[in-house]
């Protein structure tokens, strides 16, 4: 779980590279006002992946004990509405920068029986672009263990990127991400 964790901030710190780059060459975002949303929810050594299009399409997968498969709409959309898993504390906040058009705030927690931290991003304001993390170790072990990836207004090359580097779910199932969200 730690390596998950490690990786969901790894994506934020990614994501945040490509929304200033976008940014600054004037990129508008492709499919429409507010771009694609893009999100991981790892629960006790499952992943969930969820894409959501701006015209409000949804697809996602879900990947556990070296499985994956598609997961019905229905219960996409459910999922999505939902808010996501949080730790049972709030960390203290350690950063807070807040600059025209841009602001990062991370809170951290770490001692030796749970540690837990939030770093949230966004860049361009109002319809900008957003990235959050939560990561929580819930106690020793990984059965509490959650972490929560969300980035907003992402253009069509970033959510097809997404899904492709998805690796714990099966080719075919991003190829039926891919498909429901008309991005093949």
């Amino acid at each position: 779980m730690r390596l998950l964790i490690a990786a969901s901030f790894a994506l934020a710190a990614a994501a945040c590279g490509e929304i200033e780059q976008s940014h600054r060459d004037g990129v508008e975002l492709a499919g429409g006002e507010g771009g694609y949303t893009l999100e991981i929810r790892a629960v006790e050594g499952a992943q969930t992946y969820i894409v959501t299009a701006p015209d409000g399409r949804v697809v996602g997968g879900r990947a556990a004990g070296g499985a994956s498969a598609l997961m019905d709409a229905d219960r996409v959309r459910a999922l999505a509405s939902e808010p996501p898993p949080e730790g049972e504390t709030t960390a203290p906040q350690v950063v807070s920068l807040r600059l025209p058009g841009f602001s990062m705030t991370i809170n951290a927690d770490q001692d030796d029986e749970n540690g837990n931290g939030r770093v949230a991003l966004s860049v361009g304001g109002g319809e900008g672009q957003t990235v959050v993390v939560n990561a929580d170790e819930g106690g020793p072990g990984d059965e509490d263990d959650r972490a929560y990836v969300r980035i907003t207004g992402v253009d069509e090359e970033a959510a097809r990127h997404f899904i492709a580097e998805a690796d714990e779910l099966s080719p075919g199932v991003q190829a039926q991400m891919l498909a429901g969200l008309g991005l093949e």
